[in-house]
């Protein structure tokens, strides 16, 4: 049997005509920095920046973020960043702190109040593999890896009662190499969700099963593996319905010879949903993506090698079978793709793309049979196109409106870059 999520649990506006959709335009543009307007006439849909949070925690180069939308409207993001060298007796070592913060998303200005200090459990310490989640009520959960001497260790935090959770008993620390690539976080009732993965050295292969924390146990309680524990499988992608059920999508075969899969919690087996999605079968493969869209059907992303370039692709499933959302999304070889889904339906896919080892980040909605590219400069939502920009976490907001967060390469460190493109 699974672990139970929760057990309680299981139990239009006229259009506007063209001549006032541009005196909107012109006059919302005047009110804009010079580049922001710029952008927003090249892309023809509205962009706006967005504060970004401040503070003693971002002084040194941002090295990994994640931003969620919540339902009651307000954004929440995650962001670790250098701290400064240290030795540690063995050698020298860059820390890193994680921090968070809450805003109302609404208008430019974005008001960001900070969810307490520096989340690390040790200070200080290296930060990696950052994963937010918010649960069914917008609470933040954050799993990452924290640096222990010669090993990291996986590490949880949820914020409950305006305070974050003491949670270092619950740390994982099996398999960290594999299972940094190898997990996924959803949230429910305030707790994390896992799909984690377990490397099988005899036999060969791997072993992905979904996890929750059992209390009275003190312990991570795992069902059945959902994937073929005798292939070598990666990078889940996991997602939770309104009863709590998941769903997955993983990588499974060899490196060079993988399919991506979906399966769902039907409350007592898996089950597949169709056959592999890849365009080209037993290809290679990385980077799985899945939210579910407002019916709890699974879209999915991912990269595909594509005459020796990644390239990305998006499916969604209708409910008996997947329909592939156009062909290829990038124009050069992409990574860290991001993905979301607005209240319509219509999956978001942010992600990089590599132009003579300088990333562009990208964004763009699936609308009208077609994928809408959100970007101004030939697509490019950097601030500068000359300098790199690089993870890229999207969301959208209660009202429809896609939000974008990346770091990018400001006079040599990298910070925080937000962006709001309108309905």
């Amino acid at each position: 049997m699974i672990p139970a999520v929760n057990a309680t649990a299981l139990s239009g506006s006229p259009a506007r005509r063209p001549q006032a959709r541009t005196l909107l335009l012109t006059a919302v543009l005047a009110l804009l920095p010079a580049a922001a307007a710029a952008a927003a006439l090249q892309s023809d849909v509205l962009a706006f920046p967005l504060t970004a949070p401040t503070g003693d925690n971002l002084r040194g180069p941002v090295r990994e973020l994640a931003l969620a939308a919540a339902p009651d409207g307000s954004l929440v993001l995650a962001v670790m960043a250098d701290s400064g060298t240290f030795n540690s007796g063995r050698g020298v070592f860059t820390a890193r702190r994680l921090t968070a913060w809450r805003a109302e998303s609404s208008g430019a200005a974005l008001s960001w109040q900070p969810l307490g200090g520096s989340l690390n459990y040790d200070d200080p310490r290296p930060v990696s593999s950052l994963n937010l989640a918010l649960d069914e009520r917008g609470a933040p959960v954050l799993v990452w890896n924290e640096n222990y001497g010669d090993n990291d260790i996986v590490v949880f935090r949820a914020f409950q009662n305006g305070a974050w959770t003491q949670w270092q008993p619950r740390y994982l620390g099996d398999d960290l190499p594999y299972a940094a690539r190898t997990r996924a976080v959803a949230a429910r009732n305030g707790e994390p969700v896992l799909a984690w993965g377990e490397w099988l050295r005899n036999p060969y292969g791997s072993r992905l099963t979904v996890r929750v924390w059992e209390e009275s146990a003190k312990t991570w309680r795992r069902g059945p593996a959902f994937n073929d524990i005798s292939a070598f499988s990666r990078t889940p992608a996991l997602a939770l319905n309104a009863a709590g059920l998941p769903t997955v999508a993983w990588l499974q075969g060899e490196v060079l010879d993988s399919n991506v899969f979906v399966k769902r919690w039907t409350g007592t087996a898996w089950e597949a949903l169709g056959s592999s999605l890849n365009r080209r079968p037993n290809t290679y493969l990385a980077s799985t993506r899945m939210v579910l869209n407002p019916q709890e059907q699974p879209v999915v992303a991912w990269l595909e090698d594509l005459d020796g370039e990644d390239a990305l692709y998006v499916s969604a499933w209708s409910g008996s079978a997947w329909t592939a959302l156009g062909g290829r999304l990038d124009t050069a070889s992409a990574s860290a793709p991001s993905l979301a889904v607005n209240r319509a339906g219509q999956p978001v896919a942010a992600w990089v793309e590599e132009r003579g080892g300088v990333g562009r980040v990208r964004v763009a909605r699936w609308q009208g049979g077609a994928w809408q590219d959100l970007g101004g400069r030939g697509g490019a939502v950097n601030l500068d196109i000359k300098r790199d920009a690089r993870s890229p976490s999207v969301a959208v907001d209660a009202a429809g409106a896609v939000v974008l967060a990346w770091r990018e390469d400001v006079g040599g460190v990298y910070r925080v870059q937000l962006r709001r493109f309108g309905p």
